[in-house]
């Protein structure tokens, strides 16, 4: 059963980047349910800016479930376009990626629109509770 969210957003520039360019901060979207009251809300990490590098499927990245979140939650990053770069396996609270490989290498450039889908599971019973779709700049360095 999918169960309507109403999200409100709290975006970090994300283009705090580590040295070796990138990601180090997350921010988080609060995603209200409408089955759970107080227990009910889901933090969505949510970015403004992301560089990755060129030529390489294995990026730094930091993505994850905010600890405070009662439930697993899947991450897929995608293009512009649709194209899906990457998802990861059901992540539990608190756990996170700091290295990700994409499907394919990308090309320098600014890529304006694209996408960081979260899917949200239950703990108990591993069925989709609500999601959310949040657009970013993904910046592609040489």
């Amino acid at each position: 059963m999918f169960v309507a969210a109403a999200i409100g957003y709290n975006f970090n520039n994300a283009s705090n980047s580590k040295p070796d360019g990138s990601v180090s901060a997350l921010s988080d979207i609060n995603i209200s349910s409408n089955s759970g009251g107080a227990s009910g809300m889901i933090a969505i990490p949510g970015y403004d800016h992301i560089v990755m590098k060129a030529g390489q499927k294995v990026q730094n990245i930091e993505l994850g479930n905010p600890k405070q979140n009662n439930c697993y939650m899947r991450i897929a990053i995608m293009l512009p376009d649709g194209t899906q770069l990457y998802e990861s396996g059901l992540l539990a609270p608190g756990q996170v990626l700091n290295s990700i490989e994409l499907s394919q290498e990308l090309k320098p450039g600014m890529y304006e629109g694209a996408i960081l889908s979260y899917s949200c599971y239950g703990m108990k019973e591993i069925k989709e509770l609500n999601g959310a779709k949040t657009i970013f700049k993904l910046e592609v360095k040489p």
